[in-house]
This record gives structure tokens, C-alpha cells and sequence, in this order.
């Protein structure tokens, strides 16, 4: 069905001797939260506190810190003390393997724990947090959070090196705000410390890996849920194509949770939307016949191949649809789509390589089946192989 790729042993060599410079990441928690007030802990030991960038004070690991804004500063105090900084508090744990427990009190919401450093600054009259992790820490972070828990260790492994890739290749994402990446779907879901010991070992299996494209610049891992049976081309659903991004036909997804899925809209209604965002002749018997009745035998770019060309992602996007992979027929006054898949279908179909990983591929098969002509490297490679840096 598909050649498994050689990992390039030569890649391999200069690895522990460049991958320092890849130590640690910056990523903004709960990013899309307006907290004006919360506690933070230590996790495994105390904690030294920093006010705009000078020791203040220590955090013992029975205390907490509590932080408000008042009056356009950071005020903050425990048990034995209190601080004010005009910019940001910085919380370094002394262990190694120290964190940092945050909890929002207002608005009040569930703790979480954050390994490394948790930095809290003022922007636009609420508190930022910041969370500079080890990469490897981030990287568990993410997998238990995109791919959660009774998942086969081999797509654990998968989900850690597309992660770590991902990481990288976007690290710049949101420089203009003062850290690399955040927490949401428009970086990658970061709820904190992982702490399921299979996603532990994954990580350190992977340790260092990254996925390179022929030319050794870090792929966009981009994936979705389900494919339905065919993944697509980059440039079928973003503006720019990418050699490893190309459609396959995948049947391992076929069975699984979010394979299908069955939508229906008013007839009037889908006709009418046609005729007046796109133009559709509502007297073209066969122009309207055709909107109607839909079976498409691949992926498709058009609901139909006549003029107005009507884009199925712009369909998709308006009427809320899981996928642009379906079927419609008419039934009485209604139009019935029966879809396919969930998601933008480019790159890595996660319940495909679940399955996958189920059957016994190992990560490295299931990662070539999905991207095109790429290399799995250690990252500390980069420096050595490409002209362009880091």
C-alpha cells in the first residue's frame, strides 16, 4: 500500500551534540481567558518569586501566591509576605522537575499544573500567563491533551514527534506578543503536565525527533479527526501547495467514530442560499437537478462542475457541515447530506492512525503513510543540514 521511508542514519550522528539549543518553549495559558485575579502553587517543591526581573522572595511549597490587579500593577501575597510589580511576576521552581499549580479565582476555574516556569504579566487590564517549559514537558503536555488517555503507544510516539515538529515550525506564531505559541486549537491544545506514564515513555522514545521535508525544513504536521476515506492536497484547502501534503486514500479511518455523519436542510432554503450567494438559475431545471443529486465518487473542490462554481469549503464554513465530503439526495421538502469525515482533511487522519497503530504499524510506518517524501531527523540536526539556520 505504501513504502516505508528510510530514516536517515547519517542525520542521526550530530544529534546529542546540537539538540541544547532546543531547551525550552514559551506558551501563553489559558489564552483565551479574561482573569483578573488567581493562586498559584508549587508543584514539587518551593518556588523562587521574581518581581520585574529581581528576586523577591520565596514561595514555600505549603504557601500560595495570590495575584489581582490593582490600580494597573501586579500586587501579590502569602502567608509571609507581599509583592508588587509594575510589568510581571516571575515563579521559578528550584527542582528540577518542579511546576507551578494555577488556579483562577476570578473568573473561578478548575487548577491546572504547569511543569517550569509560570511568568504573569498585565496585558489589557487582565493577567497573561506564561509557561516556559522544558520542550519535551510541552510535548507530553500536548499529546495527553489532543489525544488523551487508552490510545496505543505507537501513536503516543506518533502524536510526540508531529507535536515537537509543530512546535518548531511555528515557534514564531505569536512573537509580536512577547511568547512562541498558545494553548488553544490555533497553535496546539496545551492543558498542562501530563501524567500518564505510556505518554511519558512515548516522549522519551521520540526524544528529539522532528519531521523534514527533502529539502530539511520542518513539515506543517497538520492533521485532523477523519479523513472519511481520502485525505487532501494542501492547495485544494489553503493557498499554498506542499510536496509532502498530498492526497492518499485511507481506509483505516473507515470504521471509526467520525467516519460519517447526516445533515438535513430545508430544500427552499439550500436553494435559495445558492441563488443568492452564488448566483444558481432557480428555472435551470438541470442546474437545480444537479444540487440536488450528488454522488460524488472522490473528494471534489465544486459542488458541480458547471458554472457558478460553487467552492464546497465556502459551503462547509456557512452551513456548519463536519467535512466537504458528502452526498446530498432530496427527500420531500428536504435536502439530505450524508458526509463524510471530520475536519479539513489535509496531512494526519488521527482516527486512521489510531487504527493504524491497533493494526501494529509502528509510528515511523504510519507517519510516511500519511506525508509524502519526508525524513524523520533528531532536531539537533538542523543547524548542520540547512543553509537557512535554525
Amino acid at each position: 500500500m505504501f513504502l516505508r521511508k528510510v530514516i536517515l542514519p547519517s542525520l542521526f550522528l550530530l544529534g546529542s551534540m546540537a539538540r541544547g539549543q532546543f531547551q525550552e518553549v514559551q506558551v501563553a495559558v489559558l489564552y483565551d481567558r479574561s482573569i483578573t485575579a488567581a493562586t498559584l502553587i508549587g508543584s514539587k517543591g518551593p518556588i523562587t518569586v521574581m518581581a520585574d526581573g529581581r528576586i523577591v522572595g520565596e514561595l514555600a511549597p505549603n504557601d500560595g501566591l495570590r495575584i489581582e490587579l490593582k490600580g494597573g500593577t501586579l500586587s501579590a501575597r502569602t502567608l509571609s509576605g507581599s509583592y508588587t510589580a509594575r510589568t510581571k511576576l516571575t515563579l521559578v521552581p528550584r527542582m528540577k522537575d518542579g511546576g507551578v499549580r494555577l488556579r483562577p479565582s476570578v473568573p473561578k476555574l478548575s487548577e491546572h499544573v504547569y511543569p517550569g516556569v509560570i511568568e504573569v504579566r498585565i496585558i489589557n487590564g487582565r493577567l497573561r500567563f506564561v509557561n516556559e517549559a522544558r520542550l519535551e514537558d510541552y510535548v507530553a503536555g500536548v499529546v495527553q491533551s489532543e489525544a488523551g488517555s487508552d490510545k496505543p503507544e505507537e501513536y503516543y510516539k506518533l502524536q510526540a514527534v508531529s507535536c515537537r515538529t509543530y512546535a518548531l515550525a511555528n515557534a514564531r506564531k505569536h512573537e509580536g506578543e512577547g511568547f512562541e505559541l498558545c494553548d488553544q486549537v490555533h497553535c496546539q491544545v496545551y492543558h498542562g503536565r501530563a501524567d500518564i506514564p505510556l505518554i511519558h515513555a512515548a516522549v522519551q522514545e521520540t526524544r528529539g525527533m522532528v519531521v523534514v521535508d527533502a529539502n530539511i525544513r520542518l513539515i506543517h504536521a497538520t492533521f485532523h479527526s477523519n479523513c472519511g476515506g481520502e485525505t487532501m492536497n494542501a492547495e485544494d484547502v489553503w493557498s499554498k501547495a506542499e510536496p509532502y501534503l498530498q492526497g492518499t486514500v485511507d481506509t483505516f479511518c473507515l470504521a471509526q467514530p467520525h467516519a460519517t455523519w447526516r445533515r438535513s436542510i430545508g430544500k427552499a432554503q439550500w436553494l435559495n442560499y445558492l441563488a443568492s450567494t452564488y448566483g444558481l438559475r432557480l428555472d435551470d431545471k438541470d442546474a437545480v437537478r444537479e444540487v440536488l443529486d450528488q454522488n460524488p465518487r472522490c473528494r471534489e473542490l465544486y459542488l458541480t462542475a458547471r458554472r457558478p462554481l460553487i467552492p464546497l469549503k465556502q459551503v462547509r464554513d456557512d452551513w456548519k457541515l463536519n467535512s466537504t465530503y458528502f452526498f446530498i439526495h432530496a427527500e420531500g421538502d428536504s435536502v439530505v447530506f450524508d458526509g463524510r469525515g471530520f475536519g479539513h482533511g489535509v496531512g494526519l487522519c488521527q482516527e486512521g492512525a489510531m487504527e493504524m497503530a491497533r493494526d501494529g504499524y509502528d509510528f515511523n510506518d504510519i507517519l510516511h503513510h500519511y506525508y509524502r517524501d519526508v525524513h524523520l531527523i533528531d532536531l539537533g540536526n538542523l543547524e548542520f543540514f540547512r543553509e537557512d539556520g535554525p
